[in-house]
């Protein structure tokens, strides 16, 4: 699609040890698509997650305990994934509520700066966004769209659908092409939480609703999770500004406006 020449694109999924991304860990991770050159990419690796696979997670992807053992940590996978991410369209269900937050703190945890994609698109967002009836899980989209989904739950073929289910959505409604990729994203991201009022506590005012990532603080934006927790922004741009940069890029966890607050901030301090 003329949309992505030029790009590397890949359907991305995996498959946990929970839901919770703070506590629970990848267990099989997911590339499926095309290199910048056209090449095919495949790439489905299981990982060792340091952690009990519990039972009610194994029913649902069908990867054990031993089934991990001897498959590294995944400190040993971040360059490979970081490599496949980096500078790619990344496109995923739940890519943005789920996948890529594991991915945020799986980075933070092995102390290594998450990788920026040139874009996520979060085919779930999309089809709420471009209102497609019923409902908008993996499965039962694929149904409606005739797209076969033998081994639901494996990284492997539920990245290879959502890549064929992006297609499919955007050959129904041609009209978001005229916007380009920005518009994609702009659909993807319209029912993500914004900032709404300020929170204040002992330590600083919190930026965002839902959004405890970032504090006000004597002048300075502080960061509080990942390698430098608690440092501002604008020590980090001095020792670190390629990790500053991924902070106020659209892969960041910080929220948009709270982004762009931080950007408009020290563009003019500057």
């Amino acid at each position: 699609m003329s949309l992505f020449d030029g790009f590397k694109v890949l359907g991305f999924d995996t498959e946990t040890t929970g839901l919770n991304p703070r506590k629970d860990r990848i267990v099989q991770y997911a590339f499926i698509g095309r290199d910048v050159d056209g090449s095919s990419v495949s790439r489905t690796e299981l990982i060792d997650p340091g952690i009990k696979i519990p039972e009610a997670s194994m029913r649902v992807h069908g990867i054990s305990n031993e089934d991990v053992i001897g498959h590294g940590s995944f400190g040993t996978h971040a360059e490979d994934i970081e490599e496949l991410i980096d500078g790619g369209i990344i496109i995923g269900h739940n890519v943005n509520g789920f996948d890529w937050r594991f991915i945020e703190f799986e980075f933070m945890r092995a102390g290594k700066t998450v990788p920026i994609p040139y874009a996520l698109v979060d085919t779930l967002e999309l089809a709420r966004a471009l209102k497609i009836p019923g409902r908008h899980t993996l499965g039962h989209l694929c149904k409606r769209y005739g797209i076969g989904l033998d081994r639901a739950h494996s990284a492997d073929a539920d990245a290879a659908a959502t890549l064929v289910l992006l297609w499919k959505m955007i050959g129904d409604n041609q009209s978001i092409l005229k916007g380009g990729l920005e518009r994609i994203q702009e659909l993807c991201n319209r029912n993500r939480k914004s900032p709404a009022m300020k929170k204040e506590n002992a330590k600083g005012i919190f930026l965002g609703d839902s959004d405890d990532s970032v504090i006000f603080k004597h002048g300075e934006f502080i960061i509080t999770f990942g390698k430098y927790s608690g440092k501002s922004f604008s020590f980090i741009d001095s020792c670190d500004p390629q990790y500053a940069k991924w902070l106020v890029s659209e892969s960041s966890p910080i929220d948009k406006t709270v982004r762009k607050r931080i950007a408009d901030y020290h563009i003019k301090q500057a």
